[in-house]
Parts: structure tokens; C-alpha cells; sequence
């Protein structure tokens, strides 16, 4: 039998969709805030855009995969015939904006909050970049830890190099744990995590002896 690993490490992980369990959504919706203008980024089948939208958000809902927009739209009762690439189409009155795009290229309009459900997402850093520059104040997302979500505030964070010892999550996608002397970390050390700009991973890497 031929080795699947070839295939598997072959396979476009962002390309992969698959609803979330129920404590991810509820996460998210217990935080919004009224008529806070919210960006998706891989709103897979329309269901949590759609339920953003019953609690009073202004949603722009961006999805690269037709197929499964398709899905979402003809659970809507509507026909996938309308989807045009790049062309928002309005639903819900207008509170829903569906845009079939490639979020890595599609230029982000101004928004309050994004939301990015991707547990392997390879584009964290553009997408951190992208949001920034619109104005975004915070993204809900299970991209970093890939278990449950985290609420990020997008506004500046520290680098590496001024937090203490202790967990850390950078805005380059990468978490970890910053060593440092045993009597510097304590219960409170291990309950905080540092938001950072900069961190080990970040760095070009080099080849010993350069």
C-alpha cells in the first residue's frame, strides 16, 4: 500500500471546513456588543454569521470555499448562482454581507471585530496586519492556541524582550513559555498570558556558523 504521509502533508489545512462545537459560538456571542460592524474571515456555511446578525451585529461574512457557501446560501432558500467573486451580496436587510474572496487578498473594510475560527490557520500574521490597518479593535479566535477562543486586543502589545517569565502569545500566530528563574514563577505567573509583538519565532533563522 502506498504511504498516505505524502498525501496528508500535502493537504491545504485552511481548505479543511468543519463546524465548531457550540462553546466556541457561545463564546463569541455572549461578547458582542449592538451594531458593532463584525468581519468573518472563513465564515464556512453562514451559521455563526447568521446568529451574529439575530444578536444585533453588523456582519461582513468572507468565505474562499464556494462549496461551502453554496451550502449556507441554499439552506437560506437561495441560489448559489448569485455568488460573484469579490462582489458582496447583501442579506438580512443588509446586516449580512456575504462575500465569496480569498480573505489573504480581499482588502478588509473598516470594522469593530473579526472573528477567525481556524485552527490551522496559515495566515495569522497578514490577518493580524490587514485588521490593524482598518482599525480593527479586537478578533476572536482559536487560531493560536487551537483549543477553545481567545478575545485578542488588536491595540499595541510588548515584545519579547520586556515581559517576565511566563506564557506569552505573539501576534506572529506562536505561543510558548519564557524561562527564567525558578522563584520568579509563581501560581500568578502561570495564570497570565503576555500578548507580545516579537518573539523567538519571529526571528530570521540563521545557520550555525554564519
Amino acid at each position: 500500500m502506498a504511504d498516505p504521509l505524502p498525501r496528508l502533508i500535502a493537504l491545504d489545512w485552511e481548505a479543511l471546513w468543519a463546524p465548531y462545537e457550540e462553546e466556541a459560538y457561545r463564546r463569541i456571542l455572549e461578547r458582542l456588543r449592538p451594531e458593532e460592524c463584525i468581519l468573518e474571515i472563513g465564515a464556512g456555511d453562514l451559521r455563526l454569521a447568521l446568529r451574529m446578525v439575530e444578536a444585533g451585529a453588523r456582519v461582513i461574512a468572507v468565505e474562499r470555499q464556494w462549496a461551502v457557501l453554496a451550502r449556507g446560501l441554499q439552506a437560506l432558500g437561495l441560489s448559489p448562482g448569485i455568488l460573484r467573486w469579490e462582489r458582496p451580496i447583501p442579506l438580512r436587510e443588509g446586516r449580512l454581507l456575504v462575500v465569496w474572496a480569498d480573505a489573504r487578498t480581499w482588502p478588509f473594510p473598516p470594522v469593530d471585530t473579526a472573528v477567525l475560527l481556524m485552527r490551522h490557520c496559515a495566515s495569522f500574521p497578514l490577518y493580524i496586519r490587514k485588521l490593524r490597518v482598518v482599525g480593527c479593535r479586537r478578533l476572536f479566535t482559536n487560531a493560536r492556541w487551537r483549543i477553545g477562543v481567545e478575545e485578542i486586543d488588536l491595540g499595541p502589545a510588548r515584545s519579547f524582550e520586556e515581559i517576565p517569565p511566563g506564557w506569552y502569545a505573539c501576534r506572529c500566530g506562536a505561543v510558548g513559555f519564557r524561562e527564567g528563574p525558578p522563584e520568579a514563577i509563581d501560581a500568578a505567573a502561570l495564570e497570565r498570558v503576555w500578548e507580545v509583538e516579537t518573539c523567538p519565532a519571529c526571528q530570521p533563522l540563521t545557520v550555525e556558523g554564519a
